[in-house]
């Protein structure tokens, strides 16, 4: 088996996610697929009698979408899970749609009615409360989350009956809003935002917020994500749940691809194989970046190693006290 784009056993498969199913669902079914088409993922993993159970072949996710939801999912094959926390602090954007006139308790389309307002009918009011949610604002995050208290999702907790206070609000950045369409009438109050925001903010949120500014209530009726970082929906696969491994495989970009929006450095056969024995970067290997390390979430300055064939060796950091490189992530050689 070749390393590669085409290499089951690590990669990045951008995924165009169905509306009805869970993130988890997807990863899931990714890994499922892949283990059946190249059974070989799960060999040397038998149980030992008495033994500890082996590792499964591993998937993972760059940042969870709601069921109601569709659009971008990064989902990372093999060793290149190890790279999700790299991937998780970038900025997304989303087209949305917000229905005026109900709540629900899950602030979107899937939850159950709980309050009425009124109908808005005045587009230019909805565009000027748009103001009051640019930039940086205090957001509280939906009770129905997979925010934790106590070591417990709190969509657990509300549904097993629990009175479950809102969580704190915290901080979160909208860079973009737009108002895309509108159809108000005496029926019908919606209208379709563009989002681009900072990692965890909730469009369920902005939705219920919204609503409150123009004097009603409101939910979310439809969610997609349009980019993470660096990656668009447009260039995802769709149809997951239903396709093979090895058609997967054929959408898989290698693990280098993973981080695009961070520096590179290339590295000697000598200098790759120092550092999958465990040795640190140099320092002066700082100077051979295509650009400057770069702040990931709050894991940077970050810049990523490749060896003369391509092939991510792993990622490093830049200690912002002392100024030298130390390896955050390594991935092993594919053999």
């Amino acid at each position: 088996m070749t390393g590669g784009a085409r290499d089951p056993r690590g990669g990045v498969l951008l995924v165009d996610k169905p509306a009805g199913v869970t993130s988890f669902a997807v990863v899931n079914a990714v890994r499922k697929a892949l283990v059946r088409a190249f059974p070989e993922l799960a060999s040397g993993r038998k149980k030992v009698p008495g033994g500890p159970r082996p590792p499964r072949f591993k998937c993972g996710h760059a940042g969870t979408l709601d069921p109601l939801a569709t659009g971008l999912l990064v989902v990372l094959v093999g060793k290149t899970s190890r790279l999700a926390n790299f991937l998780l602090g970038l900025d997304k954007t989303y087209g949305a749609t917000v229905r005026f006139g109900t709540a629900t308790d899950s602030l979107d389309a899937d939850g159950t009615v709980v309050a009425s307002g009124p109908l808005p009918c005045d587009e230019q009011e909805i565009i000027r409360a748009l103001d009051g949610f640019r930039g940086e604002i205090s957001q509280v995050p939906p009770v129905i989350s997979a925010l934790k208290r106590d070591g417990q999702p709190l969509y657990k907790l509300a549904r097993s009956g629990k009175d479950v206070p809102e969580p704190d609000a915290r901080p979160v950045t909208i860079h973009r809003l737009e108002l895309t369409a509108a159809r108000l009438n005496a029926e019908t109050a919606e209208v379709d935002l563009l989002v681009g925001c900072s990692s965890g903010t909730y469009i369920r949120s902005l939705a219920r917020d919204l609503a409150a500014a123009v004097g009603t209530v409101g939910h979310l009726t439809r969610l997609r994500r349009l980019d993470i970082g660096p990656f668009k929906v447009a260039a995802a696969v769709s149809g997951i749940m239903e396709m093979d491994g090895a058609a997967m495989v054929r959408h898989l970009l290698p693990a280098a691809a993973a981080l695009p929006h961070v520096p590179c450095l290339e590295l000697s056969a000598q200098e790759a194989s120092g550092l999958r024995e465990g040795h640190q970067p140099a320092r002066d290997w700082l100077d051979r970046l295509d650009g400057p390390p770069v702040g990931t979430g709050k894991t940077g300055p970050l810049f990523r190693m490749v060896d003369a064939a391509g092939e991510l060796v792993g990622v490093g950091r830049v200690d912002e006290s002392t100024g030298e490189p130390r390896i955050a992530v390594g991935i092993p050689k594919q053999e």
